[in-house]
């Protein structure tokens, strides 16, 4: 049947006259644009729209799997019509149902992630009603409950959206779910209607906040609240351990309400988004993510096992005074554009040492500081894939990949140099004026420099260029020459691997020239690419030196023969805990670069684990000790050394009165141990036929050690994992372990199906389940076996990208490499990185991080002596 049949042919002439008209100009304005959020669509936008609300309405059905109907009345205002309007959507071109004004639907097209509305339908004041499914790819649907994570620009994947940060906007929200469920979000809620199997909840307006910064979370929550110091806190979780929630929740709502107070204390404003809500979310993907009004967090990043350490201990406490630091610093004031995401970041990490410092005294904080920054910043910057703190970005689809331990780690370091430098009181006046005068509004990073400029006489434009936007860290080395038996000549050189650059990153420095009885401590000021230090000038000859002895510098401090020798030796004697803890950081990067021999490495490790009493020191020994053995050292050398080091580890398991230094060794027992006698000593501890007296065994350490008997295939090892799924009652602890079960399977060609099963996205959706499995599948023990899955695994990290969320493309290359040593290995990832010679320069850049290990084993094993008679041949020479 003809459709235009009983027209004139006036009419059909005008009809197809509009339709071309239409389909024409649908392309005018929009042909160029892109996939994501360019910085000039951004740029625009920003300058055209404002005073934004956004009105919700998610019907959330049971069923994970059920499509979720939506829509959304937003409201804006325009200083230009002159272009259409575009909207972010990337959920899928065909979820887009209508779109309305008060005149009835209007014509729109999707395109390129963006939803069009044409700029005949435009005018000052704005109101439009979009009906559509709702996006499930930043909606973390579970069999009981889901969470929204729309960081960094993922807000768009689910609705549509001005999907940047500088477009601040009010949201209100309704929800309807299953009655049993709860629901949270960023503003207070009350249930507007109810059934016995439905209910409506409704959110009031926001306060002007950011895309990514609007969260809900519905589901079977369980709800505490208390009233502290006159203010009302409540925390969701879905923790079925009683025991463990009670042990627990003390402490977390002391941590909360004292990083509040603390903040407000600091920064001079009371807290701004009034309602107070966090919710405990299993298998999150970050440790928090800091929403207003309702952070979310990683269940077991405060829920704590009994048999915590120290070391988890403080971390909780450093992350929940983090996300809420990220109340002022990121919330209140939004960086402008992603590339200042290190912005929110280095003051919620920085915010949180301060935070957490008094309130455990018997902690060196200045060490602290050390072991929680410095060994994550110096794992990237030593790399060839490294950044500046501060990094380009043309488009908001790439903007993940930013995030990383140069701005976790390295930037906190940068921030406490800048606060010495210009003084606490001077650096704290200008974060308050930042903070008031931007408040619920934008700013970047230049602004805040020039706010801290007019307090200040230091230099801080040189400073910013060579410690915010340049990558790499310095290499730091000395020239001593000596006359009867005197110093006569002490240069301090930094340089880098362009050594043309025009970068030495200043910073001050603590030098420290050592004799058999007494040491000599020298500051200096390191402002040029070459220091003379005169004070050193006709003191005696020193048996040993070190030029980073306070620890707060930052870079390779090379050291020569003499020195490495006798701290090897004599480290143990050192009593002063900061020098102890920078001198092994150095010692190990001095062994990554082949100046000290990995297996002479790993015994003075090994005999200092016995004498070393700082559990923060202890747990970073540990920590480089499982890399230089497992990466370090050849078959032979671990053979010879595994006997010793296990019973070194029983030893100090069995002997210490520290509990938390108990629970490391424990660990460490279980990572190291791969002896017959050793493997049946962990069998024994598991089926509680050896009792090692006072040790702390959570659920969790009896699953962990489940799945390292496995690894080792002790006899039934699959059925003593299956008795020990069968014991668990949370269901969420449930479900993971039997994710994680099939990484673990004794038969190759089970793992080999396994592995196959995550290049299927859904398969990937619970990433925390899939970076353990990915652990155990190549596991030390396994990398023979599991070598096969590199190539395949890197040919999966665009998708990665592209679909999981900030952390999971570092994170799947860290599970993937971080164990192997082999040829086999090295060559199928520079054979990846031959193939790929134009590929995505972020990710790359992750890839070459992730890989410095696989790429250094060989030459370090091979290349320390080598680099030994180098530097004998140079010191010889002189610079």
């Amino acid at each position: 049947m003809c459709m235009f049949k009983g027209m004139t042919f006036r009419r059909l002439f005008i009809c197809a006259y509009l339709a071309i008209n239409y389909l024409s100009s649908c392309t005018e304005n929009t042909e160029e644009l892109t996939p994501g959020i360019s910085l000039e669509l951004a740029e625009y936008r920003n300058s055209v729209i404002s005073d934004v609300v956004y009105d919700l309405n998610f019907n959330l059905p049971e069923d994970p799997d059920v499509a979720i109907n939506a829509e959304l009345k937003l409201s804006f205002t325009l200083s230009s019509t002159d272009r259409d309007l575009v909207l972010d959507f990337n959920a899928g071109d065909e979820l887009v149902q209508e779109v309305q004004d008060e005149n009835g639907p209007v014509p729109f097209s999707v395109q390129n992630e963006h939803l069009v509305i044409k700029r005949e339908a435009l005018a000052s004041h704005n109101h439009f009603y979009i009906k559509f499914i709702a996006g499930d790819r930043s909606l973390n649907r579970k069999e009981n409950f889901l969470y929204s994570l729309f960081v960094p620009a993922k807000a768009s994947s689910c609705f549509p959206v001005f999907d940047q940060p500088d477009i601040k906007a009010k949201y209100r929200l309704t929800l309807q779910v299953p009655a049993a469920w709860s629901a949270i979000s960023n503003g207070p809620s009350h249930v507007s209607d109810s059934s016995s199997n439905r209910k409506k909840i409704t959110f009031q307006e926001t306060l002007p906040i950011s895309s990514y910064l609007f969260a809900f979370a519905a589901g079977e929550f369980q709800a505490i609240t208390k009233e502290i110091n006159g203010r009302e806190l409540t925390m969701y979780h879905r923790e079925t351990d009683q025991d463990r929630v009670e042990r627990n929740s003390g402490a977390i709502f002391d941590w909360h309400i004292k990083s509040l107070e603390w903040l407000e204390e600091y920064t001079g404003i009371p807290y701004p988004f009034g309602k107070f809500h966090f919710v405990l979310l299993p298998s999150f993907q970050f440790g928090g993510m800091e929403h207003p009004g309702a952070i979310f967090y990683k269940s077991s990043s405060l829920f704590l096992d009994e048999s915590h350490t120290l070391t988890e201990e403080l971390r909780r406490a450093r992350l929940i005074a983090h996300e809420t630091a990220h109340m002022w610093f990121g919330d209140l004031v939004t960086m402008k554009w992603f590339d200042d995401v290190w912005l929110k970041e280095v003051f919620a990490n920085f915010m949180a040492a301060k935070i957490v410092q008094p309130n455990y005294p018997q902690i060196n904080h200045d060490l602290q500081f050390i072991m929680s920054h410095y060994p994550g910043a110096y794992a990237v910057d030593r790399t060839q894939g490294s950044h500046p703190i501060q990094q380009p970005l043309d488009n908001l689809k790439a903007a993940g990949s930013l995030y990383g331990a140069i701005i976790y780690q390295k930037a906190p370091i940068v921030m406490r140099m800048l606060e010495d430098n210009m003084g606490e009181q001077a650096f704290q006046t200008g974060i308050r004026t930042y903070l008031e005068k931007y408040q619920f509004a934008n700013a970047s990073w230049d602004d805040l420099i020039g706010i801290l400029s007019q307090n200040t006489d230091y230099k801080l434009d040189r400073w910013n260029n060579h410690w915010v936007k340049s990558p790499e860290m310095p290499h730091i080395r000395y020239n001593m020459r000596q006359k009867r038996d005197t110093i006569n000549k002490f240069d301090l050189f930094t340089y880098r691997k362009d050594e043309q650059s025009n970068i030495w990153w200043p910073q001050k420095l603590e030098l420290l020239l050592g004799w058999a009885d007494s040491a000599h401590h020298i500051e200096v000021n390191k402002t040029s690419r070459r220091l003379n230090v005169a004070e050193g000038i006709g003191l005696p000859f020193p048996e040993y030196v070190f030029t980073n002895s306070d620890g707060a510098g930052y870079g390779y401090f090379s050291m020569k023969s003499a020195s490495i020798e006798y701290y090897l030796e004599n480290i143990h004697e050192e009593t002063d805990e900061v020098i102890r803890g920078a001198v092994w950081m150095s010692l190990y990067e001095n062994m990554l670069y082949g100046k000290v021999d990995p297996e002479r490495f790993a015994m003075a490790l090994m005999n200092n684990i016995v004498t070393e009493q700082e559990p923060l020191i202890v747990s970073y020994l540990m920590d480089v000790l499982k890399q230089t053995f497992w990466i370090y050292l050849n078959d032979n050398q671990r053979d010879m050394i595994i006997p010793r080091l296990e019973g070194v580890l029983l030893n100090r398991l069995l002997s210490t009165e520290n509990d938390n230094l108990r629970t490391t060794y424990f660990r460490a027992l279980t990572t190291f141990t791969f002896t017959a006698k050793g493997t049946q000593l962990l069998h024994s501890i598991y089926l509680d036929k050896m009792e090692i007296p006072d040790l702390l065994f959570s659920e969790n350490d009896k699953i962990k050690l489940a799945y390292e008997l496995a690894v080792r295939e002790v006899e039934g090892c699959q059925r003593l994992m299956e008795d020990r799924f069968q014991k668990i009652e949370n269901p969420d602890r449930r479900d993971r372990m039997r994710f994680v079960m099939q990484a673990l399977s004794a038969d190759e060609q089970d793992r080999d199906t396994f592995f196959n099963s995550l290049k299927d996205v859904v398969n990937r959706s619970n990433e925390e389940w899939v970076l353990e499995a990915l652990y155990y599948l190549h596991h030390p023990l396994r990398t023979s076996e599991s070598a096969k899955y590199i190539k395949e695994s890197l040919e999966l990290l665009e998708e990665i990208a592209e679909t999981g969320d900030i952390f999971f493309p570092k994170r799947w290359l860290d599970r993937t490499l971080e164990n192997h040593q082999s040829e086999e290995a090295e060559d199928a990832v520079r054979q990846f990185l031959y193939d790929h010679n134009k590929y995505r320069s972020d990710l790359k850049n992750k890839l070459l991080q992730s890989s410095d290990h696989l790429f250094r084993s060989e030459n370090v094993r091979q290349s320390w002596g080598e680099l030994k008679r180098k530097e004998s041949l140079e010191d010889d020479k002189g610079e």
